[in-house]
Order: structure tokens, then sequence, then C-alpha cells
């Protein structure tokens, strides 16, 4: 077992749950309210907006297996996700001002994580070695 942080397992972690309950929420849309389109459009749009909700999935998966470009990903992801919400922020009906605050805090934070000296030490690649004649 690789020597993964503790704060990349749990990054990776609420990547996942962030993936799960986008799913979720456009599994029970489809289900719950009847979209007045045709069916070739319905597709389109939907699929698009599975592989956007599924990006943070795999972020989170490649963050799990080390994987370097994941982790500038995440950054990336983490990045634009803060713009996003601080932009949503200048929207008179916005459900939870201190939620939203609190989102664009985790995502500074994250940034702050993956971008550490000793994080960013775990995603470097291991040397590994090998022999035509046998284990040394």
């Amino acid at each position: 077992m690789e020597n993964r942080p503790l704060p990349v397992t749990l990054i990776a972690g609420y990547f996942w749950v962030f993936s799960g309950v986008l799913i979720a929420i456009l599994f029970w849309q489809v289900a719950m309210h009847r979209i007045h389109s045709g069916v070739v459009e319905k597709l389109i749009v939907l699929c698009g907006c599975f592989l956007v909700a599924l990006l943070p999935g795999v972020l989170g998966f490649g963050l799990w297996l080390l994987d370097n470009a994941a982790r500038i990903g995440a950054v990336m992801f983490a990045l634009l996700h803060a713009i996003s919400e601080v932009a949503f922020l200048s929207n008179l009906h916005i459900p939870s001002r201190a939620f939203t605050w609190f989102r664009i805090l985790l995502d500074g934070a994250i940034i702050l994580c993956l971008i550490h000296p000793k994080v960013r030490a775990a995603f470097r690649l291991k040397p590994v070695e090998f022999s035509i004649r046998g284990a040394k």
C-alpha cells in the first residue's frame, strides 16, 4: 500500500460524495419532472450532464491512485467551483449564504492541501527496478 496522505484520502472521498450527489440529483430530476423536448435533445443533454457529474468522481479516483494529473485537475476543478460559488453569491434569492461561503472556504482548503509540498511529494513517480535474471 502506498503512503497516501490523509488529506488526499479525505479529498478523494469528498469528490466521490460530490459526484454521487450530482448523479442522484440528475436521476431525481429525470424521474420526477417531465422534460418537454424531443428524445434526441433529452439524450444529448442528459449524457452531457452525467459526464460532468462523473468528473469529480473520476478526479477522486485519480487522487486515490496518487496520479499527478488528477491532483492538478482537482485543483482546477476546486478553483472553478469556488469561482462559480462567488458568482452565485450575487444572486438575491440564494438559499443559504453561509453554506455558499462554507463551500468557497472548503474549495480553498482543498487547493491549499493539494499544492502543499508534502502532498505534492506523494504524487511523484517512484522509481521501479527491473531485473531480467530475478529479484534483487
